[in-house]
């Protein structure tokens, strides 16, 4: 009777053993998948401008794992990258509809680049992207930037829920809304593209920079909690920064609840205003790069920014900026002790703006050019280079000579001796005219 069980145990190993070899026989192979190299092939025509794609063959045994631009898990041999960006670009090209549902084969698919291809016009009835959901589950990256698409794909794209990086850059995303169901007690319910976005929880990368959006867009950034990156850069964004009473629709304001954000680039937008107490980044403590350059920004409070406790990058280059400090700061200076680069280049600031900045402790790129004037008075102490002369000595001399009037250039500045860390000074283009060098201090 033992017996007789034992060869059964024996009987069902084995057929169990057969069973997983059988059913990972392509696991072992060195090839990709045939079903997968034919439909590569069938890309192909459509993404082979200039014939960047000639080493995909139309040969069956051939490896597609080795074909350019195309990468395959190491084990499984199952493509889950592509990277079909600027094969199908000319200047001027008319663009033309892409058909998503040609995807469809790679079901292991992460990654998927498809940027500067001329992909164009409404995906909603032709290739909808919605299609790829229930097969590409494992889709975290998409890079559609520099096409021609337009507010149209938004909701076929949120269907994309694994979607952890979205590049909809330079396209033409306006942000519109469009008249969706029944009139309702005499308003017309109105529904952004944008709205749908909401539905992608694990989103933490969303580039929108180079498209056509106002500032209606922001409500619906406010949802994507899980948002780590966003950039809105070179879009219509226009107005107060911070909301004043009586009007709440401003553009932090709609962004109070991205706890998770490290970085929010705003640059190149038409953003205006005094930046006083700026409540609306409180909760924005885990930012660590903030761009509000090229925007219309006339000064701004040090209350607000020393909220932003783990900042390391702060641009605000190509304002009108002439001051950190106001009244209702109580001559409170810049705090931010983790900040390591400072661009306040093209600004209104004048000389006195070192005395705002020297409790930076740990800065190491200072960029303030094209604004200041007159003589630099070097009263104080002994300049805090004296420790990093080798690394940074020849970078002063070269910015400082070449591009101001300098007639004498010792190693002393004013109110800078705090800057124990810092390895890069940037002042060119400025007007200054001479270091006043007190007695004793060298």
């Amino acid at each position: 009777m033992m017996m007789m069980e034992w060869k059964w145990l024996w009987f069902i190993r084995m057929a169990v053993l057969l069973l997983v070899l059988e059913g990972c026989r392509w696991c072992t192979t060195d090839a990709c998948l045939e079903h997968e190299r034919i439909a590569l092939v069938h890309l192909k025509p459509f993404f082979n401008y200039g014939n960047p794609l000639k080493s995909w063959v139309d040969l069956k045994g051939s490896d597609c794992c080795k074909w350019e631009r195309v990468k395959c898990n190491t084990i499984t041999r199952r493509v889950i990258q592509l990277s079909l960006n600027s094969t199908k670009w000319e200047y001027n090209m008319d663009y033309w509809y892409l058909n998503a549902s040609m995807f469809l084969p790679f079901e292991k698919l992460k990654s998927l680049y498809l940027s500067e291809n001329a992909i164009g016009g409404n995906l909603e009835n032709k290739g909808r992207f919605g299609k790829l959901s229930s097969t590409l589950s494992n889709l975290e990256i998409l890079d559609l930037s520099y096409n021609h698409l337009n507010d149209s794909i938004l909701l076929s794209l949120s269907e994309l829920s694994s979607l952890r990086y979205l590049d909809l850059s330079h396209n033409r995303f306006e942000g519109s809304s469009h008249p969706r169901g029944k009139l309702i007690t005499n308003y017309m319910v109105y529904k952004s593209g944008f709205q749908w976005l909401s539905r992608l929880t694990k989103l933490e990368t969303l580039y929108l920079s180079g498209n056509s959006l106002k500032n209606s867009i922001m409500v619906y950034m406010r949802n994507l909690s899980s948002l780590k990156t966003l950039s809105l850069r070179y879009n219509l964004l226009e107005g107060k920064l911070i909301h004043t009473q009586g009007r709440l629709n401003s553009i932090l304001f709609d962004m109070r609840n991205l706890s998770s954000l490290k970085t929010l680039r705003l640059s190149s937008n038409q953003l205006d205003g005094r930046l006083l107490h700026i409540q609306e980044l409180n909760n924005l403590t885990n930012l660590n790069y903030l761009d509000l350059s090229g925007n219309r920004i006339e000064s701004i409070s040090n209350k607000g920014l020393n909220n932003l406790i783990n900042l390391k990058k702060l641009d605000l280059s190509e304002n009108q900026i002439e001051s950190f400090q106001s009244s209702k700061d109580g001559g409170r200076k810049l705090e931010l002790m983790h900040l390591k680069e400072l661009n306040l280049n093209s600004n209104l600031f004048n000389n006195s703006v070192f005395a705002s900045l020297n409790k930076l402790l740990n800065l190491r790129t200072l960029s303030i050019s094209n604004q200041l004037k007159g003589p630099i008075d070097a009263k104080g102490k002994n300049i805090f280079f004296s420790q990093n002369l080798d690394s940074i000595n020849k970078n002063i001399d070269n910015v400082l000579r070449k591009y101001n009037e300098v007639y004498m250039l010792p190693y002393f500045f004013p109110d800078l001796d705090a800057f124990t860390s810092l390895r890069e000074l940037n002042m060119r283009a400025n007007e200054l005219i001479d270091f006043v060098i007190h007695k004793g201090i060298i």
